[in-house]
């Protein structure tokens, strides 16, 4: 097992990081947040820019792919590109900066090695050769350990989706759940029947929170329709 610890790192790079925020000179803005930390704007160019002038050779390779199956505006007029194929540059821009995507995508490169060490060595003979009968992941788990997942805005969640969609199911989530003893607003008889609940559980009588650890995969449900998974 990989363990990566992950508080409030970027997963997947925006647009707004990339580029949008840089217009903001036009709008009387005198300052930007990169990383947390303030740039003045008129210190910087688009990031994109500069991973593009950066990783010229790969982002020349990465323009001809995306030209090969599709219209692809190329060039650096920002704005021509789609929102889908912002899609494909966040992703591109996100493994060359320092993101979750990138440290999860690198771990995550065990499973096909672990698949390709089985197909090479494996003995015909065995029960194990069958098919279904063993896969990568019943040796590897890549576990992302998200300190305020509980916290995550839609953006995140979708993004954290996004990332079990992408890679192997090897790859799980560790996050620490919690739900209030006795919600605010709730009735006399409500506040009784948590209190005496806390007690069969010897949750202390000080304690307003009980916490849960938790973890997910891509095998685990949405939460009503959202985009919150449920452990299970």
């Amino acid at each position: 097992t990989v363990m990566i610890p992950h508080y409030g790192e970027t997963i997947i790079m925006s647009k707004e990081e990339l580029f949008d925020d840089y217009s903001a000179s036009a709008s009387g803005k005198t300052h930007l947040s990169i990383g947390g930390c303030k740039v003045q704007i008129r210190e910087t160019v688009p990031l994109i820019d500069w991973l593009k002038a950066r990783y010229s050779d790969e982002y020349r390779a990465f323009t001809l792919r995306m030209q090969a199956r599709s219209e692809w505006p190329g060039g650096t007029r920002w704005d021509d590109y789609t929102d889908e194929q912002w899609e494909k540059i966040r992703i591109w821009a996100s493994m060359r900066m320092q993101t979750l995507w990138r440290t999860v995508a690198g771990m995550c490169l065990y499973h096909p090695a672990l698949q390709c060490h089985y197909d090479v060595q494996r003995d015909p003979s065995s029960k194990l050769s069958q098919p279904g009968v063993w896969k990568p992941s019943d040796a590897f788990t890549c576990m992302v350990s998200m300190q305020i997942y509980k916290t995550f805005d839609n953006n995140r969640l979708a993004q954290t989706n996004k990332m079990f969609d992408k890679f192997p199911e090897g790859l799980q989530v560790a996050f620490i759940d919690w739900d209030d003893l006795c919600p605010k607003g709730s009735d006399d008889a409500t506040k009784q029947a948590a209190r005496e609940q806390a007690n069969l559980d010897h949750v202390h009588r000080r304690q307003e929170r009980r916490y849960y650890s938790c973890l997910i995969d891509k095998g685990c449900p949405l939460i009503n329709g959202s985009l919150r998974r449920a452990p299970g």
